[in-house]
């Protein structure tokens, strides 16, 4: 299989870290990287940061309400 990409994409930002996921352990890599004096990129998939600590109602699933207690 040969699989190939053409597209010319705009970069828009520029940082020195990158960090995927805006979790409790997202959030503190990339607040230690920005008291390095690094310019972070974080992106995270959820409307919102928070990760395990946002709690939550999803059907079929229990309310998760030990979230505030990682923060």
């Amino acid at each position: 299989m040969n699989i190939s990409y053409n597209k010319t994409i705009e970069v828009r930002y520029t940082a020195d870290v990158f960090v995927a996921g805006g979790g409790p352990a997202g959030i503190a890599a990339a607040i230690s990287c920005a008291r390095q004096g690094k310019k972070v990129f974080l992106a995270e998939s959820f409307s919102a940061f928070g990760g395990a600590a946002v709690t939550m109602l999803v059907p079929g699933f229990s309310v998760f309400t030990d979230g505030v207690n990682f923060l």
